[in-house]
């Protein structure tokens, strides 16, 4: 019988082990190869998912522009072109089946919101661009004191908007005072893009700007509220001397009639407010019956994937156009 040198066996350990180690990295890059073949799946899917969602998404775009197109070409051919609530494009698409999840959208007026872009002033204005901002102004500060806010935070908000760099207002705030923040920063000196914007502003804390967002908006050019569309908070601001009682009437009259022109609106206003004027002078800028900036809110499930668009619609006697989108997950 013959026996193995040491050597021999030594040598046919060291082959065993070095082929269990063969085995055990083959294992396990296996393992790793077909985790990451997995997560690459997955990825993979999600893009797909987040892309499918996205298109579905800038179908309600195009649902938005063609509802709003409409009612443009029946402005045209109005006597008395409005916008109110009881027409189609206030109508939201309602949650609607797709493959693999649900839609739904609504198109909002945001011209029954204050939009904070009303109290910039160029640069030497003339006298009627200053009555015209000081008018918005107002309405500002009246629904500051109505959601019991500081009125002062008008100041504030107008030194953010205008284009010099001094502060014009007892409560107001210029780049001296940011600069000197843990994180400086410079005031805008020109429109706002968002109402997020409000949080750099001196004195708005996320509470305050809790109760203001759903009042406010941002849009690119000076615009009068919508009567037809305003609710109640942005209507009591908008007059001052209305009751709130007076204000129910109003909006409970408009569902079944709305105002045709600013007129029809004044002629009511003078019975409810009798002799007195001074409220109408005081808002005559501030007002019409007629929108041309809407918000379209769409919301998309589809496998598990909660995604929203939220595009800022322009509409004019040219066409729709779209100005801006914003996506997200929810």
């Amino acid at each position: 019988m013959l026996n193995r040198s040491p050597r021999k066996r030594s040598q046919s350990g060291v082959a065993l082990i070095t082929a269990i180690m063969i085995v055990a990295v083959a294992s396990i890059a296996a393992v790793t190869m077909t985790e990451t073949l997995q997560l690459s799946i997955r990825r993979t899917s999600n893009i797909l998912i987040t892309d499918q969602t996205y298109f579905y998404a800038l179908g309600s775009e195009e649902w938005a522009r063609g509802q709003l197109i409409r009612d443009a070409k029946r402005d045209i051919k109005a006597k008395n072109p409005y916008d109110a609530l009881d027409e189609d494009w206030a109508k939201p698409l309602p949650i609607t089946a797709i493959e693999g999840g649900t839609v739904a959208a609504q198109i909002v007026d945001l011209q029954a919101r204050f939009n904070l872009n009303n109290l910039y002033l160029a640069e030497e204005p003339d006298q009627k661009s200053k009555d015209r901002t000081a008018q918005h102004s107002e309405v500002f500060r009246r629904l500051l004191n109505i959601l019991e806010l500081e009125e002062g935070l008008a100041q504030a908000v107008s030194d953010w908007l205008d284009q010099d760099i001094d502060a014009q207002f007892p409560d107001g705030a210029e780049d001296n005072e940011y600069l000197g923040g843990a994180l400086p920063y410079r005031t805008a000196n020109g429109l706002m893009s968002s109402p997020t914007e409000l949080l750099l502003i001196k004195g708005i804390t996320p509470e305050i700007f809790e109760k203001l967002e759903p009042h406010v908006t941002t849009l690119p050019e000076t615009v009068t509220i919508n009567i037809n569309t305003a609710d109640t908070i942005i209507f009591r601001a908008l007059v001052e001397s209305l009751t709130d009682s007076d204000v129910e009437t109003l909006i409970s009259e408009r569902k079944e009639s709305p105002f045709t022109d600013n007129k029809a609106f004044e002629d009511r206003l003078t019975e409810l407010l009798g002799d007195n004027k001074e409220p109408l002078k005081n808002a005559d800028n501030t007002y019409s019956v007629s929108s041309n900036y809407f918000l379209l809110e769409t919301s998309i499930s589809m496998d598990n994937t909660n995604q929203y668009l939220r595009c800022l619609l322009n509409k004019t006697d040219k066409g729709v156009y779209t100005l801006s989108r914003t996506t997200g997950t929810f």
